[in-house]
């Protein structure tokens, strides 16, 4: 545990270590499960994370900023270690609120 504590320590202060896609999209969701929730869909606006994160993802309103840096920041720390991806992605629908929560859906008429 000492260790693995270590390494994030160095890996903050010499700028970042690259992070798997799979953690990139672990990270992803505990941010958007901790900022996507809402009363109605007015509560609700559609980001566009990027890869590897998805190509759209429903947040509250009031989140929409802190969750496009934290996407960008997760971007980024995905590609320090040389990784590139792209998607062809469709539109997406207006978001929705459901049981509380923000959604998204593609728009198949993109």
């Amino acid at each position: 545990m000492q260790a693995m504590m270590r390494f994030w320590i160095l890996c903050t202060v010499m700028g970042g270590c690259a992070i798997s896609s799979e953690r990139a999209e672990e990270r992803w969701d505990e941010s958007v499960d901790a900022n996507n929730s809402c009363e109605t869909a007015d509560d609700c606006v559609v980001v566009y994370p990027g890869c590897p994160l998805g190509c759209f993802t429903a947040v509250s309103a009031d989140a929409e900023q802190q969750a496009t840096a934290e996407a960008q920041s997760i971007v980024d720390a995905y590609e320090r270690g040389g990784r590139s991806c792209e998607y062809d992605c469709l539109g997406s629908l207006p978001p929705t609120c459901d049981a509380g929560v923000c959604n998204a859906a593609p728009d198949d008429n993109f």
